[in-house]
């Protein structure tokens, strides 16, 4: 027996090309998004009252769980009060014009709340790389002990320290690696290992390139537990 056609087609539930504009913040381009998606609406003179619920209310809805996905912001307060304008919706003028406020709404309340949370994720980011600078790092992983999505940790590395989350993890273990040549005893190789370089000369090389010198020149130069 064939099954039935499903009451409503796909661009009734899936608003991920929206929600992605909306999380950037690009009101113009959701708009744009919004009206070629809604077409499905107005294929008729007049859409009927209760497909323009499932739209507006799937919306809605799709927008709350993307940014609690990518950002574990939950907007549930934003959630249910759109939830409770979305049925005075009854002709296409008020259809486009509680979906732009629904969309203006999230933009808002993403842009306060991210501003917060993104704060709070990378001084926990950072906090770990610093307690495991010896350790191999990888974003995967900083971003499991951060409870984020790895692309939302490269995101937030990039806007907030305006360097790639590799090149951050290599400025702190150079800059662990100077703090000891300068004042411990350690070999340069139990350094290059307390910094997360599992290969001497592999460790030169990197801290050559950042810092001009050879990690022993280095410590001849800047040593500070020699005698004055």
């Amino acid at each position: 027996m064939k099954s039935p056609n499903p009451p409503y087609s796909e661009e009734f539930f899936n608003f991920h090309t929206l929600c992605d504009a909306v999380f950037q913040k690009d009101m113009a381009q959701a708009r744009l998004i919004l009206e070629d998606q809604s077409q499905c609406l107005f294929q008729r003179e007049e859409p009927s009252w209760e497909a323009m619920m499932v739209f507006l209310t799937s919306m809605n809805r799709s927008l709350y769980n993307y940014i609690l996905y990518r950002t574990s912001l939950s907007l549930y307060q934003c959630c249910a009060e759109n939830g409770k304008i979305i049925h005075k919706c009854r002709n296409k003028e008020e259809f486009f014009a509680l979906a732009e406020r629904i969309l203006a709404t999230y933009c808002s309340k993403l842009d306060a709340g991210c501003t917060h949370c993104s704060c709070r994720y990378i001084a926990r980011a950072k906090a770990y790389i610093d307690w495991n600078l010896d350790k191999r790092l990888s974003l995967e992983e900083v971003a499991a002990q951060v409870y984020i999505s790895k692309a939302y940790l490269s995101e937030l590395f990039t806007s907030h320290t305006g360097t790639s989350f590799s090149a951050y993890v290599t400025e702190r273990r150079m800059q662990r690696a100077k703090q000891l040549l300068m004042n411990t005893k350690m070999s340069i190789q139990d350094i290059g290992q307390a910094c997360g370089f599992y290969s001497s000369a592999y460790f030169s090389t990197v801290f050559t390139k950042r810092f001009g010198l050879s990690p022993r020149r280095y410590r001849v130069t800047h040593d500070t537990t020699l005698p004055a």
